[in-house]
Formats: C-alpha cells, structure tokens, sequence
C-alpha cells in the first residue's frame, strides 16, 4: 500500500473519531472501495474530477473537518489545483458538449424538410385541382331540373342506346318520334 500524506491524515482524524469505513460509507453513501483507495492515495482507483472532490468534502463532513481545507490539501498532492472548468474559464477555453448543438441542428432540419414536404404536397394539389377545373366543361343547370348524371328512367321514349345495350336499331324516316333536323329548313 502506497500511503499519502493527504491519506495518512484523512485515516488518522478517522481512527482519533473511533469510525469505521463502513460507517462512514452508510451515512455517505461511498463505496468502501473509494474510501480506501483515498486513504492510501490509489487515485487511479477512484472516479476522478469532480467526484473526487465531493467524497473529499462528504468524508470531512462526516468526521467534521474543515472541508476546503481538505479538498486543497488533496488538490495540493494530487497536482490538480481544482475546480476543471474554472481553470479551462480563465485560460478562455472550455469544453463544449456538442451533443446538445448536434440534436437541435438536426430537429431544425427536420422540421424544415417537413415544412417543404408540406409545401409542395399543397402545391401539386392545387395545381391538380387547377387541370382539372380547366379539363372540365362547367355544367350549369336550370333549377328543377335532374342532373345529367341521373339515370335514364324506364318510360323514356329517346331511341338513343344506354351504354351496355348493344341491340339498338337506327330510327326509320317513317318514324314520328324522329323529327327532322333544324338547319334542313330552307
């Protein structure tokens, strides 16, 4: 075991205090695993970063040492003088996450390429509904009549053939129902 002077103290204000690890772990909530590794100075073995400092300042707690003291005493072995983001601040240059930019960019694009999906969808509906107004003769009729559409009743006297029958005859010039036409008049 590679011993500390940071260690060696934070074990020494434990033993005076007559706590066990596993006490302090219950009431902390640190692994013992962690709190070895921080008496005997295996740094490696710990998390690291911020972690490391908030075991510090929960252990000084609980045996009621002056936390600041302690977290400075460690960064003073450790040769980390603190606070990571605090250091990257004053030298102009902190770590970015991208994660967060990444996920907004691509919601943005999304949206914008359903926005134009949308837009030509309603584009080539209105120019559909456009062709097809231009296609059709415009149908007018004079009220109280039935529309072209309706079916042709029984009782009709037309001689001219529904579109399945195919028995039709042509109407003779004897026939009265078949008038001549209008333009022969002269």
């Amino acid at each position: 075991m590679s011993s500390s002077a940071f260690g060696e103290h934070l074990k020494r204000e434990r033993e005076m205090r007559g706590v066990s690890l596993e006490e302090i772990s219950a009431v902390t909530r640190i692994s013992t695993r962690f709190l070895d590794a921080m008496e005997n100075g295996r740094w490696e073995q710990l998390p690291g970063g911020a972690f490391n400092r908030g075991f510090i300042r929960a252990t000084a707690r609980f045996l009621g040492l002056d936390e600041d003291g302690m977290v400075s005493e460690y960064a003073l072995e450790t040769g980390n003088s603190g606070d990571t983001y605090a250091n990257a601040a004053a030298n102009g240059a902190l770590p970015r996450d991208w994660k967060p930019l990444i996920v907004a960019i691509g919601l943005f694009v999304a949206a914008i390429c359903l926005i134009a999906a949308g837009l030509f969808a309603y584009h080539r509906h209105r120019l559909r509904m456009a062709n097809r107004s231009q296609n059709e003769p415009a149908m007018v009729q004079a009220p109280g009549t039935p529309p072209a559409s309706a079916p042709a009743t029984a009782t009709s006297t037309s001689n001219s053939p529904s579109p399945g029958d195919t028995s039709f005859t042509p109407p003779s010039s004897a026939d009265p129902a078949v008038a001549p036409p209008a333009g022969d008049l002269h």
